[in-house]
């Protein structure tokens, strides 16, 4: 996304006429004006980005507000002489015991938008009538205060302001967003995969929870731009309404910002008018109802309903379900347990790079195998049960226990790659990123995946079965029977080749993409 040369505003209370005329090939133009109705909108007309707003309900206080904002910014800026500071303060002393919730026009427009500005921090503001001038005027005696320039131009709605600028196309037939997580690197892979096997098609990643496992994505964001950075939110809107054709929401989570409470459902009105088309997509305990888990899988980790973390996971589960019972877009999860809580749901097979995992070190030659366990969530993967029976053997001598957590994804391949044996998870009673990983890279992987998880896959999974009950006697048998570790290890292989190398997960998007 290139950066503008010039950042627009354009003020208008009734129409956004003579956008056009502004947007230019490097200037961005955002207009913003009053919604007609109780809902913010954004659309993209004539190559600006189109914001509307509702004016904020009178408060009590409100007059106040903007009076004291008023007298602050023309005290700093020494326009106001002594005798009428301390008429104005007597003023504001009467504002601020004024009980009625009133302000007048001019001053609902200044609370609605004055701040926007600030946020948006743009190099040149258009305002289309008297008290938009007013709010334009503060802004800039505001930005002037934060050593910024910022120039107001007053612009008559219907003058003729010369050409308009031509009409962009997008750059790409089709083009797919996918974000906001890039959970374990997946979206990234997806993309990868997709631009490879389907000409013309332009991918995009987002993320924007951090680096903790720097994973590669084409854009990041920190959490407080995600949250609270206007200027980054419109940036992207803007981008996505004039060059996207397709947006893959991941965790059920807005692409463009999110407010407290905000999902995906906040994103699709913008997009369904737009002609964007969206779906969903799923990757683990934001869809996995912990109710309904502890009903269908034995050893699963929301057993006890009281505990901390089940209730919290319980109470955004049941918010998430639903505003999903009212969409109707395409929903795909990446993990096959994940059909069972999602009504038509479609699998999107997860992708591993197969041959950077690719290991040359052979299998359970070492006297002492290394045995890995490398939680992303400990309490998700039953980590409790796995340390105290690794430790054990690693005690007797039986095994070598590696445990890592939180490591950066290049250091935990790394790991993989030179272990002998990989150890999941024992609880969800499904396979995730680190045994396809394991499975890779030819190692022996170890975890619990329920029969009926295990009849909804097309090929036989090659990972031995262990439970917390037998997980000691699972690695005691496979340390010393290995021969049949090793073809084990083999099968893992060619399982991971077969369904997680990307062809199957571009297989499973083409319909929503439109096909080749």
């Amino acid at each position: 996304m290139t950066q503008p040369d010039l950042r627009v505003v354009l003020l208008s209370s009734t129409t956004h006429e003579g956008a056009a005329r502004l947007a230019g090939a490097r200037a961005q133009v955002t207009v913003l004006g009053p919604s007609a109705t109780r809902e913010s909108s954004k659309e993209l007309v004539d190559g600006a980005l189109v914001f509307r707003v509702p004016l904020r309900e009178p408060q009590v206080g409100d007059r106040h507000k903007v009076a004291l904002a008023d007298l602050k910014t023309d005290l700093a800026h020494g326009r106001v002489g002594r005798v009428e500071q301390l008429l104005r303060r007597a003023w504001l002393k009467v504002l601020k015991i004024d009980p009625r919730a009133s302000a007048s026009k001019a001053q609902m427009l200044e609370l609605t938008f004055g701040g926007l500005i600030d946020r948006l921090q743009p190099d040149v503001v258009y305002a289309q009538d008297a008290a938009m001038l007013g709010v334009a005027n503060r802004a800039a005696a505001r930005a002037k205060l934060q050593k910024r320039v910022l120039k107001v131009a007053s612009q008559d709605a219907g003058a003729d302001h010369g050409e308009a600028a031509p009409a962009r196309s997008r750059a790409h037939a089709r083009r797919l967003l996918i974000g906001p997580v890039n959970s374990a690197g997946q979206a990234w892979l997806w993309a990868q995969a997709l631009e490879q096997a389907v000409p013309g098609l332009a991918v995009e990643t987002l993320n924007t929870t951090g680096a903790k496992f720097e994973f590669p994505a084409h854009r990041t964001a920190t959490a407080e731009q995600y949250k609270g950075d206007l200027r980054w939110q419109l940036d992207l809107t803007a981008w996505a309404l004039a060059e996207v054709t397709h947006v893959l929401f991941e965790a059920g989570r807005p692409m463009f910002g999110q407010l407290p409470g905000q999902m995906w459902t906040s994103d699709v009105p913008m997009l369904d008018r737009a002609g964007i088309r969206h779906g969903l997509v799923f990757h683990g305990s934001e869809i996995r109802d912990p109710a309904r888990h502890r009903q269908l899988f034995e050893h699963s980790p929301f057993q006890d309903p009281d505990d901390d973390f089940t209730r919290r996971l319980q109470a955004a589960n049941d918010v998430l379900r639903r505003h999903l019972s009212s969409y109707d877009g395409p929903v795909f999860v990446t993990t096959p347990d994940l059909l069972e809580f999602v009504d038509n749901g479609t699998w999107l097979p997860l992708t591993v790079d197969v041959n950077a995992l690719a290991s040359d070190r052979p299998v359970l030659e070492r006297a002492v195998p290394v045995v890995l366990h490398a939680p992303s969530s400990s309490a998700l993967k039953g980590s409790a049960y796995v340390d105290p029976v690794l430790t054990d053997l690693d005690a007797r001598g039986v095994i070598k226990y590696q445990r890592v957590e939180g490591v950066r994804h290049s250091e935990l391949a790394a790991l993989v790659k030179d272990a002998d044996l990989v150890v999941d998870q024992l609880m969800l009673g499904s396979y995730g990123v680190l045994a396809c990983e394991a499975m890779a890279a030819g190692r022996v992987t170890v975890g619990h995946v329920a029969d009926r998880v295990r009849a909804l896959l097309p090929a036989e999974l090659p990972i031995a079965e262990a439970t917390p009950s037998d997980l000691g006697a699972v690695i005691e048998r496979l340390v010393s029977d290995r021969e049949t570790s090793r073809k084990l290890a083999d099968g893992g292989a060619a399982y991971v080749r077969e369904l997680h190398d990307g062809r199957r997960a571009v297989e499973a998007l083409l319909p929503f993409l439109g096909g080749r």
